[in-house]
């Protein structure tokens, strides 16, 4: 089922990347990757991060179990800057 609002989006659910399994403090990357396989899996499509999640690690996780594993076209990642990161509009630039 397409997203009434933005069709490169299948489906109604993304996966929110906030909260990962973990062993110890680092992300279970081989567990994480057969989550974003069966999500795909499934026809959805929709991912969702943020610089804060898990330390950093959450954007990291994602470059690993899906974009360096996917083409580009097989998923819609969004990434959102969280203004507690940053004091300068300088320090927001790297991120783009």
């Amino acid at each position: 089922m397409k997203n009434r609002f933005f069709d490169e989006i299948h489906g109604k659910f993304g996966f929110g990347c906030m909260r990962l399994p973990m062993i110890g403090e680092q992300v279970d990357l081989p567990q994480f990757e057969k989550m974003v396989d069966a999500f795909l899996a499934s026809g959805l499509n929709y991912f969702d991060t943020a610089h804060v999640y898990i330390g950093g690690q959450s954007e990291t996780a994602l470059r690993q179990c899906l974009t360096s594993r996917y083409p580009r076209e097989r998923f819609v990642l969004t990434n959102k800057l969280s203004g507690s990161c940053f004091e300068t509009e300088a320090d927001i630039r790297p991120f783009f």
